[in-house]
Formats: structure tokens, sequence, C-alpha cells
């Protein structure tokens, strides 16, 4: 096994212990980790059983179990749709070991290796963030804490470190600026960095052999559990952008491959990323025709016409890429 970085990229191992966020250093006796969990588990509603885990019904468990990657030698999808079942997960198994990407939230190690009991008894040699949010990479200290090196953009340690609804010692241990390549039972796992979009930190994790793609939440795709329908969200506070994103799914688009991995949502082809691509595209050029036709930022929520995109969008969403493209 091995990992490299791209020519005229940088990688470099960060291995310093970090002190906790300020916020956390405003409440007493509460630690860094502690408060991130408390804030997740706000986030994550009032059906947590006693161990602060959100409950599911049968039907939901069922939904969530691990199974194979149809066509897909050795590749195993850990489903996830948002709320509280988190992101999509991959095992990537091979004589050498197991290659994870992402693990859902800070309670999720232990249901992760249950989950990768089912399909293999070998022990996971990496782990590979998408992005850095509590629903993808809220695991990352139990997997430190296992010696086990995360890989991921350098801008999803920055965003550890700022974002309080993470632990700060679960930044990422391996980093790179363009592109990184592990290599593992003779497979590569390549991670490409093609912009700014959902945060400023988006890896897409390309599987060449199997022509496959893990492209975080680049790329969402139907409803939540509860029935609710998922849409873009734009973390501008950790970087993210509206005008750039489209650019950046061009660039996942120049991958090969055929079969694509949404962060919430069923899998997905290349055609159903264009789909999505092109319902972007159109979010974004109505909200710069409004803008150059004079419309307020006050009324630019009532007068998107965006019901044809089946996209959910809260209004502070909307005025928030209002504010991108108008700054």
């Amino acid at each position: 096994m091995k990992i490299s970085v791209g020519v005229g990229c940088f990688a470099s191992l960060c291995l310093l212990m970090f002190g906790p966020l300020h916020n956390a250093q405003d409440i007493p006796n509460t630690t860094a980790a502690e408060e991130a969990r408390a804030q997740v588990r706000a986030l994550l509603g009032p059906s947590l059983n006693a161990q602060g885990i959100p409950r599911m019904t049968a039907a939901e468990t069922e939904r969530v179990q691990v199974r194979a990657v149809p066509g897909k030698e050795n590749l195993y999808l850990v489903p996830g749709f948002g709320g509280s079942s988190g992101g999509n997960i991959l095992f990537l198994v091979t004589d050498e070991g197991v290659l994870v990407v992402d693990n859902k939230f800070f309670y999720s190690y232990p249901e992760i290796i249950r989950q990768l009991r089912k399909v293999t008894d070998k022990d996971i040699r990496y782990m590979l963030n998408t992005h850095h949010h509590y629903d993808h990479a809220g695991s990352n200290t139990d997997f430190l804490a296992d010696n086990i090196p995360i890989l991921a953009h350098r801008n999803v340690r920055t965003n550890v470190l700022r974002d309080a609804r993470n632990d700060p010692e679960g930044g990422p241990t391996i980093i790179y600026d363009k592109s990184a390549t592990v290599v593992l039972g003779g497979q590569e796992v390549n991670a490409h960095y093609f912009g700014r979009g959902h945060t400023s930190g988006d890896s897409v994790i390309h599987f060449p052999a199997l022509r496959t793609i893990h492209t975080g939440d680049l790329v969402l795709w139907g409803n939540r559990l509860d029935g609710s329908t998922m849409s873009p969200f734009f973390d501008f506070d950790n970087g993210g952008s509206a005008a750039d994103w489209t650019a950046t799914l061009d660039g996942l688009l120049s991958l090969d491959f055929d079969t694509a991995i949404p962060g919430h949502g069923p899998i997905l082809t290349k055609a159903d990323i264009r789909v999505f691509r092109g319902k972007l595209d159109k979010f974004m050029t109505r909200i710069k025709v409004l803008i150059d036709n004079g419309v307020e930022r006050d009324r630019i929520a009532e007068e998107l016409d965006i019901a044809d995109l089946n996209w959910p969008m809260p209004m502070g969403r909307i005025e928030a890429v209002y504010d991108e493209l108008t700054q």
C-alpha cells in the first residue's frame, strides 16, 4: 500500500494535537468534543434514545444496512439518506485491508464496524473524508484513536478546527491540495479537488478500476428517510460557493465513471449527475436574471420560481446566494 500526491500538489502529515474551540472554552467543564456532540444532538431533534442516538423504525433500519454496489467487485455501500441516517459510506475491500469513505456521526463508529463485519474480517487501513460535516466525518476521532489515518483536502482540516459541530481532535492527518492517490491491495483510489461548492473542501473520490465515484455533498438526490426532499446546501461559513459549484461539477464530470455515490441518496449514473448539474445551473441562472432585472434581496425568494426543480429552498438560503452574487 502507498499514498502519492499529484505533481505540483503539497501533502503533509499533520499529527499535532489542537486545543478546544473558542466557544467551548466559554463553557465551564465542557470540552470542545462534548460541546460539538451537544450541538449535533440538538440538530438531530427530539427522537433520541437514552444513549443520545436517533431512533429508527425497523423499515428505516433495513434501508441503511450494508449492501454490495451492483457490478462493482468488493465495493460496498452503507446507505445514508440525510437526517438521522447521515451520509453514504463506501467500503473498498482488498486483500490488504479496507478503505472507507466517510463515517457519518460522532456515535457511528461501532455501527460502521458492525456493518463492515458483515462483508469482511479485514481491518480498516484508510479513512477518506469527502468533506468535514458532522454527518460525514463525525467519527474521525474514533478512527484516529484506532491508528487509522484520515486523508482529506487541506480545507477539511481547517473546517474541522473551525466548525463547532466537529471535535477538533478529529482533523485529517494526511492532507492534499489538488489530488492524491492511495494504493491498497493493488487498487488505486484517487481523491480530487475541483474547487468550491458545498464547502471549500469537497473531495471527489474516484475508483478508476471500478469506474465509480463518491461525490460527497457536491451531489445529493431524492428524499430523506422522513420523506422530505433534499436540496443543495451552500455552507458559506465554511467556504462554500453557489457561484463556483457548477464549474466544480464540470471537473467531476471529466472523470471516467458510470456509477456515482452521492453524499446522500441512492446510487446514481453519470447521466443523473448531468441532470443535477443542469438543475443547479437553472437555479443559478434564474437568480442572476432576477438580480440583473433589479430584484432586491428582500424579494428574491418570492420572485424566484424553481418549482420545476423540486428543490425546497428556505428563504434564507436563497438570500445567502443573492449575497454571494452581489458582493
